[in-house]
């Protein structure tokens, strides 16, 4: 019994020490915690919220809660929650212009004036990042390019800028966010120029490429050393990693060309069983070879974009049926999206009877509330539009039901109100 109680002892001494590693916060007003951070010679960390606010709620119970984020903040800050609309803190959030919630402050105890902040929520490894720059442990964006401006050359401050760009951008608003975006724009291929492809064989380098290397018009000599490098590239980062990025930016290629018209899409093809054939070989399509599978829907997607109705519908049932029992609900939906993008929701009747068995099957599968009524709302207008109203009636309504199951209230309200419409329409 002693044994089973020194252990139960142990675990809950553990679970206590997990629980009091998360962030520490005053228990007191914005002036007490002040006065605390001048004795401890510490900064103030303030976190501006109210009651109604949902992502000031998130943070306090996603983020302040977890052991890296507390174990940095509890060593370096006093940690204090000011309810922004309670009418003692007015002044004190007209002070450090709160305007929206949450907004997180950081504030230098011996003057009070504000060292950095952050508007909104955001992730764990952002907010430690903030914390770092206003405790002066790292450099801000702002002061990294200032960095930069001073020599062009140093890869590693371009990297770490590079590296910071889709967090900072998320923090800028309106003319700032114009004015940065231009900044950035010529960060990467100035990056390129300097470190040099050859030496972009790492891990860090390669999530740089996936973020900023675009597509172009031309050749790209960057996608084709990836592709010559592709063993080397999958040692140091990981097969899945490497062949998601290729085979994304040569489908993306293939689609862009078959929506253009220009045949040079059949050259983009010939490579999948050519030299980027290991990369393409983990996927199976049931009977159809990866490239079968591709010209289908290479060749589907270049006829539905010259509005050659009949040849897109033949290459897509000789792809569903070739991929038989592999077939997926974004097979289907994917194909229809594309219906409706080219055709702009008014197609044959011929096409919309062609839709009928696509999303009939499509329906036999699991899905959410939201996607099964918009489809059963699709299947109605292709029995309105081919003269079967009493079918399409038994969709809408149907797809009414399924509405009621969805959790979203606006979606929805939004959903019914479509189908009373469509309903309406009969």
């Amino acid at each position: 019994m002693r044994k089973i109680f020194i252990l139960m002892v142990c675990l809950i001494g553990g679970v206590s020490g997990e629980v009091s590693a998360q962030m520490e916060l005053f228990k007191g007003t914005f002036q007490e915690a002040l006065e605390k951070a001048k004795k401890e010679n510490k900064d103030l960390f303030v976190d501006f919220y109210a009651d109604w606010c949902a992502p000031c709620k998130q943070m306090a119970a996603e983020v302040f809660t977890l052991p890296e984020v507390g174990d940095y903040f509890n060593s370096r800050f006093v940690c204090v929650q000011v309810d922004a609309d309670a009418k003692e803190n007015k002044e004190i959030a007209k002070k450090y212009d709160v305007t929206a919630l949450p907004t997180l402050v950081f504030v230098r105890a011996k003057d009070e004036k504000e060292i950095r902040r952050v508007r909104g929520a955001v992730a764990p490894d952002m907010l430690i990042r903030e914390a770092k720059i206003a405790a002066g442990e790292e450099l801000s964006f702002e002061q990294l390019y200032e960095k930069y401006k001073k020599n062009k050359k140093d890869v590693d401050v371009q990297q770490q800028l590079l590296l910071n760009v889709p967090a900072f951008m998320m923090t800028r608003n309106g003319y700032e966010r114009q004015k940065w975006a231009t900044r950035v724009e010529s960060l990467f291929p100035e990056y390129l120029k300097n470190k040099k492809l050859e030496n972009m064989i790492n891990e860090t380098d390669f999530a740089l490429l996936t973020m900023f290397h675009p597509q172009t018009d031309k050749e790209d000599p960057i996608f084709d050393f990836v592709v010559a490098n592709y063993p080397k590239f999958v040692t140091v980062v990981g097969k899945d990693a490497v062949a998601s990025y290729i085979i994304g930016m040569n489908n993306g290629y293939i689609i862009r060309l078959c929506r253009k018209g220009n045949l040079a899409y059949k050259e983009r093809l010939s490579r999948v069983d050519g030299d980027l054939k290991e990369v393409y070989s983990g996927f199976s399509f049931g009977t159809l070879s990866v490239l079968d599978a591709m010209t289908l829907l290479a060749d589907a997607t270049y006829n539905l974009y010259r509005h050659n109705e009949m040849a897109f519908f033949e290459n897509m049932d000789k792809y569903f049926t070739g991929k038989g029992e592999q077939v997926t609900l974004v097979d289907y939906t994917q194909a229809l999206e594309d219906l409706a993008i080219v055709y702009k929701g008014e197609m044959s009747q011929n096409a919309y009877t062609k839709c009928i068995p696509w999303i009939t099957k499509a329906l036999e599968m699991d899905m959410e509330a939201m996607f099964r009524a918009r489809l059963l709302v699709m299947l109605g207008q292709c029995f309105q539009k081919t003269d079967n109203p009493e079918k399409a009636k038994q969709c809408f309504n149907q797809a009414y039901l399924v509405s009621a199951e969805i959790e979203d209230q606006m979606q929805m309200q939004q959903m019914q109100e479509i189908i009373k419409q469509s309903l309406q329409g009969l």
